[in-house]
């Protein structure tokens, strides 16, 4: 796997965690104007089919179709103007590369350094039939790189604004599918 970040990024030190991830990264610096994307992952380039140099430096906005993310917009902006708000999901429509839709849940996890926000770190993952194995694999894998990434944060001074309600809420909406396919009724 590769991590891709901007040239003389503060960041740097999520480096390894980037780069071992299987899960779909993407680090927006929230100190810049417009929040550009310091860092991507092997991942984040093969699911939204944009090499690196195509996505450094810009707002992920390019990333929803050009009629807009509709009311999940105002939602996203919402979290990121909340200072007390630590993550959150959402569940919008993107646009690969080559013009492909896909349905995108997308975790979001603010990081501080020194009580201030300073970047934005978000995990995709690709929502597709409602009995695909696949979420069960990503759980898995983002739980592992989030304790890889809150060590890695802890050792350089960032700290993850954590809500355990979030995160439950995001492990319901992966675990729905594996309930859905176990003949429970």
């Amino acid at each position: 796997m590769a991590a891709f970040f901007t040239g003389q990024s503060p960041f740097g030190a999520l480096f390894s965690a980037f780069e071992l991830s299987s899960v779909a990264l993407c680090l927006a610096d929230t100190t810049k104007p417009d929040s550009p994307i310091a860092g991507v992952n092997a991942p984040f380039c093969s699911l939204t089919g944009y090499d690196a140099e195509d996505v450094l430096g810009r707002n992920c906005r390019f990333l929803p179709p050009k009629e807009g993310a509709g009311p999940v917009r105002e939602r996203m902006r919402a979290f990121l103007a909340n200072p007390a708000a630590g993550q959150s999901r959402f569940l919008l429509a993107n646009i690969r590369k080559d013009g492909t839709r896909f349905l995108n849940l997308v975790f979001m996890a603010k990081l501080m350094r020194r009580g201030r926000q300073v970047a934005v770190l978000g995990s995709q993952f690709e929502v597709r039939s409602r009995n695909n194995t696949l979420a069960y694999l990503y759980d898995r894998a983002l739980t592992e790189d989030l304790e890889r990434i809150k060590q890695d944060t802890m050792e350089h001074d960032l700290v993850f604004l954590e809500n355990f309600k979030t995160r439950a809420s995001a492990q319901a909406v992966i675990a729905q599918p594996r309930l859905d396919t176990s003949g429970f009724h």
